[in-house]
């Protein structure tokens, strides 16, 4: 809801007597606020997030914690009791969440009975080319990579004595290495998944908050509202107070939102790989998305007031979805030259930026640079929107271009 919903009747004996003292703009910007924490979809649509965000950290942190187990059937023989106690050791040295159980029977055939019957998880059986590894429906990846390098290892170690050569000089040359120039890999990682979170929240932060000011605009102008409202407001202050009032509400809601999603990482059992660099970014997020939704909300305010009705908007704030569609695709899928050259592109550096920051060591005066850098492009378009808003609320007719709203006289 917004001032468009005051009963027309009463619009000025609502709002005249705050004109005297001096601050008109406050109490449209407390309406805009008062009247969205009210709304009973608006509360619970917040809480039902909340709630999405506490359970996938709760259920990311218990499946990364979460030991795979399974229960491994095989026929006569000791090569494959061995191979499972290579495995196990195998997932041990690397870390791998992962115990296999071994199943001896009496037959292969038993063995696949006992899987059909769902006594056992899988059955290992010997095949011309080494070991073949069956389950009911399907093979779990990680259990089956697991084997086939204890299988490899077993191989290697045998031929290794048929050659009459230790292990270590049958693999000797054939070590790779890692390396990465930017970062690592468990903070590449992160980065990714921080990457897809932020764009996500500044998208959806964005629209819930930001296209309201255009329909709130256009549909005083469209029911001629804003003509009794300009009698007790400035036209620049009740501009004004529409776009504090719903930047106030996103950024309280997105300080909720990656408030608690901080603190239930900080409380969970794991410790979380390069946390303390999460929190860091978390605070340049929330400064860069201020800058880039406050140069959002100024140009859906102008928008707003250079439509005639509300389905205008449908084709005049395509623009600026493709501005938030890049930002989605951004926190996806760009790297590289790419991320370095979108960080210093305003809006698209509310989300460019913070990833950056997650992947490698950048210089500080990069972020402050990028930030000022958004900041100046927002209060440009605060001033462009201010300008636009103020000659074209009152024009009627036809739904108006940028050039001809910037020739109007105010």
């Amino acid at each position: 809801m917004s001032t468009t919903e005051l009963d027309i009747k009463d619009a000025p004996s609502k709002l005249a007597a705050p004109k005297s003292q001096g601050a008109p703009w406050l109490i449209v910007t407390l309406r805009e606020v008062t009247v969205k924490l009210r709304d009973k979809s608006f509360i619970i649509s917040t809480l039902i997030t909340l709630v999405l965000i506490v359970g996938s950290v709760v259920i990311s942190g218990f499946m990364g914690n979460r030991t795979t187990e399974a229960s491994v059937a095989f026929g006569p023989g000791t090569e494959a009791v061995e191979l499972i106690n290579t495995a196990n050791d195998l997932a041990v040295k690397n870390d791998q969440k992962i115990v296999l159980t071994a199943n001896p029977l009496g037959s292969n055939d038993f063995a696949l009975d006992s899987l059909r019957d769902k006594n056992v998880d899988l059955v290992l059986t010997p095949a011309p080319e080494g070991y073949t590894l069956t389950g009911l429906s399907d093979v779990p990846a990680d259990i089956a990579s697991l084997l086939s390098e204890a299988a490899e290892a077993r191989a290697l170690d045998t031929n290794a004595g048929t050659l009459g050569v230790t292990l270590e000089q049958l693999k000797e040359g054939s070590t790779l290495t890692q390396a990465l120039l930017e970062g690592s890999q468990e903070r590449n990682s992160m980065a990714l998944i921080m990457g897809l979170i932020f764009s996500f929240l500044f998208y959806m932060s964005a629209m819930i908050f930001g296209m309201p000011i255009a329909n709130s605009v256009v549909e005083e102008k469209q029911n001629r509202v804003v003509e009794i409202l300009a009698t007790a407001i400035p036209i620049r202050q009740l501009l004004a107070g529409k776009i504090l009032g719903n930047l106030i509400l996103a950024m309280g809601q997105l300080c909720l939102f990656v408030g608690i999603g901080l603190l239930a990482l900080s409380l969970m059992p794991t410790e979380i790989p390069f946390i303390s660099v999460v929190f860091a970014t978390a605070g340049w997020f929330l400064a860069f998305f201020l800058a880039g939704f406050l140069l959002l909300a100024a140009a859906w305010a102008a928008l707003g007031a250079m439509a005639s009705r509300t389905e205008d908007l449908q084709q005049s704030t395509g623009p600026v979805i493709m501005v938030l569609i890049a930002v989605l695709f951004t926190g996806i899928y760009a790297k590289g030259q790419l991320l370095v050259v979108a960080s210093y592109v305003p809006v698209i550096s509310s989300v460019a930026m913070p990833i950056r920051l997650l992947n490698s060591d950048v210089p500080l005066w990069e972020p402050i640079a990028s930030l000022a850098i958004a900041i100046a492009a927002a209060w440009a378009m605060v001033l462009l929107g201010e300008r636009i808003y103020r000659r074209a609320i009152m024009q009627t007719g036809s739904a108006l271009s940028w050039r001809k709203a910037l020739k109007l006289e105010d």
